[in-house]
């Protein structure tokens, strides 16, 4: 893909990455690409930031220091109101767009559009799926009464800290087939949400007390560096620990339990990250090139799957190469993709999640006795309605 015309001017783009090698390793590595790409006329500086600021920190605040942003797709609706991200199918042809969109596995694309733009290019695709040793576990649990059952053994460890509970407890309603914030009522049903906190209770109550501070990377590093523990009904999946060059113990990822014996699984949370580029920059044409160019098929099936990431693009989803070279990654988790459950994300979505992050750090407290807990949800939801839509349309 050419770059941008400069007319001569030597352009210095600054990005705000998140600080993990599938996040911030693809970017420096298309980055140093892209400057020759460019001619030697636009470089690109990556700033990372940790996995907890990905989720949470203001992108307006972001937009006013760096040209290019890694964001969360729950925060485009707040971004795109605020104005500080610029609206990409203004500067990119509709015929592009239609394609990434074509191409996008589980609606990754799709979650950076709202009010009609196109708001990012999705880079990255994740979802929370199943993670465990497969040299230590013969047969997955198919249901959640098998993970309750299989954790009584005390090798169960489900990534639960607040930002991992909240999304948790999301693919678990989905999972029993009522997606949340589909009506102006309440966030999720009472028999559903009393439902939801009691599962994860009941798994992580004889499980290591480490699961309740735990992130996916705490424990996908605990499974790749010892035996102690075997398998994680959700957690978010890296492809990092799953190739075949990885130097510790392969870790596989792949379908969630069903919330019924004869359940479909189905409702996996759709996480990943998309590429912005700031409407406070002085360079905005060179920015968008770049983005396109890390979004482009091309780039995603080759330097960004190889320099670490993760790619967001159906040319990397389906390359038995990738596959192989993936330990099996692409086909095992293509599917939870498919079943996957998109959060909203309108204008008030991304600070009621915050809200809810913080409520979810007392979550396992509150689940033998949810009234209280499941009302504030509630609470918090109808306030934040006030400036975001609910997801009515499915």
């Amino acid at each position: 893909m050419e770059g941008p015309s400069h007319a001569g001017r030597a352009v210095r783009l600054r990005g705000s990455s998140w600080d993990h090698p599938r996040g911030h390793a693809p970017m420096v590595a298309t980055a140093a690409h892209y400057e020759s790409v460019a001619g030697g006329t636009t470089s690109i500086t990556w700033v990372p930031r940790t996995l907890t600021e990905f989720g949470v920190l203001s992108v307006e605040e972001l937009a006013q220091q760096f040209d290019l942003i890694v964001i969360d797709h729950p925060h485009i609706g707040s971004m795109a109101e605020s104005g500080c991200v610029v609206a990409l199918d203004q500067y990119v042809d509709s015929s592009e767009l239609t394609s990434l969109s074509t191409n996008s596995p589980g609606g990754s694309h799709q979650s950076y559009r709202y009010g009609g733009h196109q708001w990012a290019f999705a880079i990255d695709t994740a979802c929370q799926t199943s993670a465990w040793r497969p040299d230590l576990l013969a047969s997955l649990p198919r249901t959640w009464e098998d993970v309750i059952t299989l954790a009584q053994g005390g090798r169960v460890l489900w990534p639960l800290c607040a930002v991992d509970a909240a999304a948790s407890f999301m693919t678990l309603a989905a999972a029993h087939g009522e997606e949340c914030a589909t009506t102006t009522d309440f966030f999720v049903s009472r028999a559903i949400g009393r439902w939801a906190l009691a599962t994860m209770y009941d798994v992580a109550r004889p499980s290591d007390p480490a699961c309740l501070t735990a992130n996916p990377i705490h424990v996908l590093d605990a499974f790749a560096t010892s035996d102690d523990y075997l398998y994680a009904p959700l957690a978010f999946c890296y492809v990092n620990y799953s190739r075949i060059d990885f130097d510790k113990h392969h870790v596989s990822f792949g379908e969630i339990p069903a919330a019924q014996k004869k359940g479909t699984p189905r409702g996996a949370l759709l996480g990943g990250a998309g590429l912005a580029v700031s409407a406070h920059s002085k360079f905005i044409d060179e920015a968008v090139a770049y983005a396109r160019y890390v979004a482009s098929p091309d780039v995603q099936r080759d330097l960004y799957f190889s320099s670490g990431g993760q790619p967001a693009h159906h040319a990397a989803w389906s390359s038995s190469t990738l596959n192989d070279l993936s330990g099996g990654f692409f086909e095992s988790v293509g599917p939870v993709l498919a079943n996957s459950w998109t959060r909203p994300n309108g204008p008030g979505f991304a600070a009621f999640q915050s809200e809810m992050i913080e409520l979810f750090a007392d979550w396992y407290d509150s689940a033998p006795a949810p009234t209280m807990f499941l009302d504030k949800l509630d609470d918090l939801y109808r306030d934040s309605l006030a400036v975001t839509r609910p997801r009515v349309d499915g």
